[in-house]
């Protein structure tokens, strides 16, 4: 439940917030549910990166199909890419792996600060 939660949180608030902050701002969502969620690295590393990638996706589309493909129609002749979805894929993984790193980050520093359990397999009593 945990997972689908960061999932979401993730996704909406980065789509939404993508509009009034710099591309970067989306280390500071899934750092901040490092902190919040306990899980385990690899999970906190899908979430972010789901969660960014869809709606950065969903984001490049919906500005691609405002502007008409006047910038990225430029973006493609500069790198040598072949289409246009080409890019948005590319844009949208790396999006996507910032924010799992991000998300491992902030599970990682918040586990340097939690005591754990000395768990023992015999009892003396």
């Amino acid at each position: 439940m945990n997972f689908i939660l960061r999932i979401l949180i993730t996704g909406i608030s980065t789509y939404y917030l993508s509009s009034f902050f710099p591309w970067w701002f989306i280390i500071f969502i899934p750092f901040t549910l490092g902190l919040i969620f306990k899980d385990n690295y690899i999970s906190h590393f899908l979430s972010g990166f789901i969660g960014v990638t869809i709606s950065w996706i969903f984001l490049l589309l919906s500005i691609e199909y405002q502007s008409e493909s006047i910038l990225s129609s430029k973006i493609i002749e500069i790198l040598k890419i072949n289409s246009i979805n080409i890019l948005i894929i590319i844009t949208a993984l790396i999006g996507g792996i910032i924010s799992g790193l991000s998300s491992i980050t902030g599970l990682a520093l918040i586990n340097n600060f939690r005591k754990k359990k000395d768990i023992r397999n015999y009892r003396f009593n």
